[in-house]
């Protein structure tokens, strides 16, 4: 009976050891490497541990609690890798997913270290500029971001900042972002920036109304699209019930960040800190997973 007794034990601990084991050494997970390695070490140390105590008969006495620390240890080791596995999930069961929206102000951002916070990324592709109103740039980082997201299938939408005052210039912008994403098709899809009170400050709401949707309907229809400006912009300028078939991606910054009906995501914090991004970096709530 005891040599019985003993097997069931043994066999439970092997259990739990491989179980852990098999959470911690996932590591083509790219996006949770760096804690996969620190669980695998530790496991790795606590079966050593375990063996070790087996070769020294001497110790025979203390078996049994050094296997009872060894089970102890692996189980809290396999909860813990669950919930490391989890994480992105476990945002996504309270109903709230975190992202980031990125451009050169950012300059070198590692997504690689940043994917371990947030569930998604927007990346600037390119801007008007402020010289002359017309002339249109590619962000210089764009390119090498919307790489990094292909790389570690993290799910994207990209946006351009506008200055534009006409159908005309907004069409331009428009065919320049198709320039620039060569047939990619965003997860969260294209947005329109427009909220630059110098260049746009005193159009009318008809005329702001009409910029966004010109803009959008030059991209091609098999992207998601949308349109973001602040709080002040939308409540005052985006009125216009047209603009509610597209996405609407809005920024406020308040102590207890809300999505309001209506809006799809929500800029809430300038400030934000995230690894893989030198600096502040805005932050960003979606509660309705879309894409």
């Amino acid at each position: 009976m005891k040599k019985k007794r003993y097997f069931n034990k043994k066999n439970i601990l092997y259990l739990s050891l491989i179980s852990s084991i098999t959470f911690s050494c996932s590591l083509y997970y790219k996006r949770y490497l760096p804690d996969y390695l620190i669980h695998s070490i530790v496991i790795f140390l606590v079966i050593l541990f375990f063996y070790f105590s087996f070769l020294l008969n001497k110790y025979k006495k203390q078996h049994n609690f050094i296997k009872s620390i060894s089970i102890i240890i692996s189980i809290c080791l396999f909860i813990s890798s669950i919930m490391i596995f989890n994480h992105n999930d476990k945002l996504s069961k309270d109903g709230i997913y975190i992202g980031i929206d990125i451009s050169k102000w950012n300059e070198q951002v590692d997504l690689q270290l940043a994917i371990q916070e947030i569930d998604y990324v927007i990346i600037r592709c390119g801007y008007t500029s402020s010289t002359d109103g017309t002339k249109t740039i590619e962000d210089p980082y764009f390119k090498k971001n919307i790489r990094q997201c292909e790389e570690l299938s993290i799910p994207y939408g990209i946006y351009y900042y506008s200055l534009a005052r006409d159908n005309i210039q907004a069409k331009k912008e428009a065919l320049f972002v198709n320039s620039l994403l060569k047939d990619k098709t965003p997860d969260l899809g294209v947005f329109i920036d427009l909220e630059d009170e110098e260049f746009q400050g005193n159009l009318s709401n008809d005329t702001l109304s009409s910029i966004a949707i010109n803009f959008l309907e030059n991209i091609p229809n098999y992207n998601k699209k949308g349109i973001y400006a602040n709080h002040h912009w939308w409540t005052t300028k985006l009125t216009d019930n047209k603009l509610n078939t597209y996405i609407k991606w809005k920024a406020r910054y308040n102590d207890t960040p809300t999505i309001e009906k209506d809006y799809h995501i929500l800029q809430y914090s300038e400030t934000g800190k995230i690894k893989g991004v030198i600096g502040d970096v805005d932050l960003n709530m979606i509660s309705n997973k879309y894409w």
